[in-house]
């Protein structure tokens, strides 16, 4: 199945077991689902040929009225949807802004976002942008970041369709109109191993560990340790992973501190969905959840946050950890 195929089963039956459509507020009350057969919100200004493979349909991220900050996700997910998805004759500089500012986004700050958006500018003549997961890197008072996992397929010179991605490490800060996104940190991985090892392509190549293109780019790069690697292969042998963040498109440090995170020091990752039931969801069970993070520590993790306080040593809960889990080790190997 492909992956926003399996997004949206995910997603889909997160929402259907609330009642919810693709919104969280009244300022999203006008975002609705489309009847089938009808045209799409996104104007085509020249179809593609007969011979093109056609790009995947743009589709919004379904966020759910359980969020945290509902407005800070939202405001996060719909820039980067806005900006990574575009028609014929739409790509370049110019039409990004226009994207942009159609987001709310205040005029004296577009310019700057939309450089900072760079790597999503350059998909192709057209492109269509996916995402694939939304969680919290860091909530305050005032700031927030918004941890973006993207799929894009651009339209490349010779008409083929390529496919790529990223994660988008979105700010926020906190106006008198609300949240207003102030800065993109797109995810930057290194070149992969010229010899990666059997650990990283046994990760890299099991159905039951699904990485985004930032994160799997990460695991071929090496910027995964070990006994990280080690931990992923033993879980899915009974679970099926869908893993967020990686290494790149994390802050480096703890939001809103001067420790170094742990994915920085490439010792952990983080999952927002097992056995295809998303953390977030109110109708995933407790008990999976639960059980995954306790399997998490006996297979080596030392710091496991999730959406709930277990009981022991190593867990912790807290309000940017109730989209997402946190299996972070405190060595390399």
């Amino acid at each position: 199945m492909t992956e926003p195929a399996r997004r949206t089963l995910l997603l889909a039956a997160a929402a259907a077991g609330l009642g919810l459509v693709g919104c969280t507020s009244e300022e999203e009350a006008g975002e609705k689902p489309r009847p089938s057969g009808t045209r799409s919100r996104t104007p085509t200004s020249v179809p593609p040929t007969p011979t093109e493979t056609p790009l995947p349909a743009a589709s919004p991220w379904p966020l759910v009225r359980t969020e945290v900050e509902p407005q800070v996700k939202r405001n996060a997910v719909r820039l980067l949807e806005a900006l990574g998805t575009w028609p014929r004759g739409q790509d370049g500089t110019g039409p990004a802004r226009r994207r942009a500012e159609a987001q709310g986004v205040p005029s004296g700050s577009v310019p700057g976002l939309v450089d900072q958006a760079r790597p999503l500018l350059d998909a192709g003549s057209e492109a269509t942008a996916h995402v694939i997961a939304a969680q919290y890197g860091g909530l305050l008072a005032t700031r927030a970041s918004v941890l973006v996992a993207m799929r894009q397929w651009g339209r490349a010179e010779d008409g083929a369709v390529r496919a790529g991605g990223a994660t988008v490490d979105v700010r926020l800060g906190r106006s008198p109109g609300g949240w207003r996104v102030g800065a993109l940190y797109p995810s930057r991985p290194a070149p992969p191993l010229a010899r990666p090892g059997a650990l990283i392509e046994q990760v890299v190549g099991h159905d039951r560990i699904h990485l985004p293109p930032a994160a799997d780019a990460d695991v071929r790069a090496g910027q995964l340790r070990p006994r990280a690697l080690r931990a992923l292969l033993a879980l899915a042998e009974t679970y099926e992973i869908d893993v967020s963040v990686v290494h790149t498109g994390h802050p480096r440090n703890v939001f809103g501190t001067n420790r170094l995170s742990d994915h920085t020091r490439m010792r952990a990752f983080d999952v927002w969905a097992v056995d295809g039931r998303a953390v977030i969801d109110p109708e995933t069970p407790d008990s999976l959840i639960d059980g995954f993070m306790r399997d998490a520590a006996r297979a080596g993790a030392y710091n496991i946050g999730g959406p709930r306080l277990l009981g022991g040593g190593g867990f912790f809960s807290d309000r940017v950890h109730r989209d997402h889990l946190h299996i972070a080790f405190d060595s390399d190997n």
